[in-house]
């Protein structure tokens, strides 16, 4: 078997991203603040600092990695484009039946600052 894949890590893009979960759930975003459930979706604009939420990057890093996991909890999908995506009025509009999430961000509160930039310059050295 094949070890299991981490969450997508925290990152940027120089692309739009649009992502969506049909069924299930998402390995990298759990239910609740900030987290997916189905037939939500997220849109990170170009330049948008997104990734796991805190319990899923806890989750992952305290994984064995040595052990084998088989995926069937959910069917995601994402839209990655170079074109610049901004939300319509109807998903906007609390009228639409549409629920914004105002705290979607608070999903990375406590999320540890791992990133040593010391570090990293003496390993491009």
């Amino acid at each position: 078997g094949n070890p299991p894949p981490p969450p997508p890590y925290f990152h940027r893009n120089c692309m739009s991203e649009f992502m969506g979960l049909i069924d299930g759930s998402y390995d990298a975003k759990k239910g609740g603040k900030g987290g997916f459930e189905p037939g939500g979706a997220s849109l990170h604009g170009v330049g948008t600092p997104h990734g796991p939420d805190v319990a899923s990057f806890e989750a992952a890093t305290k994984a064995d990695t040595t052990v084998a996991v088989k995926f069937d909890g959910g069917m995601a999908f994402m839209f990655e484009t170079s074109a610049i995506l901004r939300l319509t009025h109807h998903a906007t509009n609390p009228t639409s039946g549409c629920q914004p999430d105002r705290e979607y961000a608070e999903c990375w509160d406590g999320l540890p600052r791992l990133f040593s930039r010391a570090l990293a310059e003496s390993k491009n050295t």
